[in-house]
């Protein structure tokens, strides 16, 4: 490693403490439309719609969002008390069930997905494309590498 790589090393950790930092920030900044929504479930309902038209079942969100099912399921169940999320018996298996976005739930997705893409908007706005392209790039390749880096700790613990 040279000198140099442990700074700057340094400063993408103290970077990515930024950047977590401010999607936590992000995350507590809701539009009045969804001040029923719980803190972190965005995401999920997010998630739900992208799944609906094949039923989404809460064990692939738990897996989809690297989560514990236990935590998933507290999720599901404060969004169906809040009416954003129904649950149906899932036809190809009666004892599962399948979750959907309510019209209320569908309502206040599109509201706080309209209000993060203007705070995106306004945070990016002295960007050019090219440097909003490069960043996007550049996420994306760190959030692969750091995922596949997971994903396959366990093989290369055990080839060591």
């Amino acid at each position: 490693m040279t000198p140099s790589g442990g700074t700057d090393r340094h400063r993408l950790l103290a970077t990515m403490h930024e950047v977590i930092k401010a999607v936590r920030l992000l995350k507590q900044d809701r539009p009045p439309t969804c001040t029923g929504v719980p803190v972190g479930t965005v995401g999920v309902l997010s998630e739900i719609r992208a799944r609906e038209t094949t039923g989404c079942h809460a064990k692939e969100l738990a897996a989809g969002n690297a989560l514990d099912p236990s935590t998933i399921s507290r999720a599901v169940a404060a969004l169906v008390r809040a009416g954003l999320v129904v649950r149906s018996a899932d036809p190809a298996d009666g004892r599962a069930s399948t979750l959907h976005l309510t019209d209320q739930g569908r309502n206040v997705l599109d509201a706080a997905q309209a209000h993060y893409q203007a705070r995106f908007a306004a945070a990016l706005h002295d960007w050019s494309p090219e440097e909003i392209n490069a960043f996007t790039a550049s996420l994306q390749r760190f959030a692969r590498d750091l995922i596949d880096q997971h994903t396959h700790a366990p093989e290369l613990e055990a080839a060591r």
